[in-house]
């Protein structure tokens, strides 16, 4: 073997290996970091789902999922860049955009990319309340005053015959864990709450006056959202995350079972009945929202909502709303 023919054969070998070499860094590449913050409650089902199913995992995500308090830290942390994606109430992100939140930021851009649920909670009130009409007089406890679920609360109230600032009090107590103490504690007497903590609470003699999706007809619940500021500049990431939650909320009303064991493991003390009435409950009317769409009805619902209660004049969906991104994930 001559020289040359040596160096030839060395430099294809060499060749060979760093091609493999790169591809197995390329294979075993660590995944991309994003941290999400939503509430409490089983409308987190489809985020389990692809925490545990792997569906963040597959499109080399490793995804966290912290709680927050309320929504006014829930804006703030997502703003300073300490969570890159969330769920939130839609109301939350047009009560923001058009300046009407707990707090302004100059360069306010949390958008709604996809739809979680179309109001998936509960109308819940003290034991010693048995109708609407004993609520006169008492106290409304509320995330935010003028945003979040307390729109959908006035108006069922309304409907109903009791008038915001004549017929009841509001208090601020912040999101799910905020309102269940409240009622607990006695410093209001109806709030909206959402499962399970609904039917645990009843189980306390606790009394479930209404669904408010029933209630309220149409309205786009919680939404995922992001910054339009850090989508654009991550659009891989965020590709990447439209079609892991799109799959899992689809798992959700494909495969009930394993929709079931999620539900149930990460539910501490539901039993099968119950996971069976709560999973009725989010593939139900006004439950989870099918390929993770807004609903455009709902969404509609919450503008109008927010007119009457909020003292804004909400503009057209797509101020609020971007769905290029789940049109780009339905294409391929």
């Amino acid at each position: 073997m001559t020289t040359l023919t040596r160096r030839v054969g060395l430099t294809l070998a060499l060749g060979a290996s760093l091609a493999i070499g790169g591809f197995a860094q390329a294979q075993t590449a660590a995944p991309t970091p994003i941290r999400m913050i939503g509430f409490g409650g089983a409308t987190n089902l489809p985020v389990w789902v692809a925490l545990d199913k792997g569906f963040f995992a597959k499109e080399g995500l490793a995804v966290t999922l912290d709680r927050t308090p309320g929504s006014r830290e829930q804006i703030a942390d997502i703003m300073s860049g300490k969570y890159e994606f969330a769920t939130s109430a839609f109301d939350n992100i047009v009560a923001y955009t058009d300046g009407q939140g707990a707090a302004k930021y100059d360069g306010f851009d949390i958008v709604a990319v996809l739809g979680v649920h179309s109001g998936l909670n509960s109308v819940l009130v003290r034991p010693e309340i048995k109708t609407y009409e004993d609520l006169k007089g008492k106290t409304v406890a509320v995330d935010a005053i003028t945003s979040g679920y307390a729109t959908v609360l006035y108006q069922i109230l309304k409907n109903k015959g009791l008038e915001k600032d004549r017929d009841y009090k509001i208090v601020s107590v912040g999101g799910t864990e905020g309102r269940v103490k409240a009622l607990k504690d006695g410093v209001a007497q109806v709030a909206i709450v959402s499962s399970p903590q609904d039917r645990e609470l009843e189980k306390e003699g606790f009394r479930i006056l209404d669904d408010a999706a029933a209630a309220i007809g149409d309205y786009q619940g919680s939404a995922y959202v992001v910054r339009r500021s850090w989508a654009k500049a991550h659009d891989k990431e965020i590709m990447a995350l439209v079609r892991a939650v799109i799959a899992a909320q689809n798992f959700v009303f494909e495969n009930k079972a394993g929709a079931l064991e999620v539900l149930k493991a990460r539910s501490k003390g539901l039993g099968d009945d119950e996971a069976e009435a709560l999973y009725g409950r989010l593939t139900g009317p006004g439950g989870l929202n099918r390929n993770a769409e807004l609903n455009p009805r709902g969404v509609e619902m919450v503008l109008k909502l927010r007119s009457v209660y909020g003292n804004a004049s909400p503009s057209s969906p797509a101020k609020y709303i971007e769905t290029t991104y789940q049109d780009r994930a339905r294409a391929k």
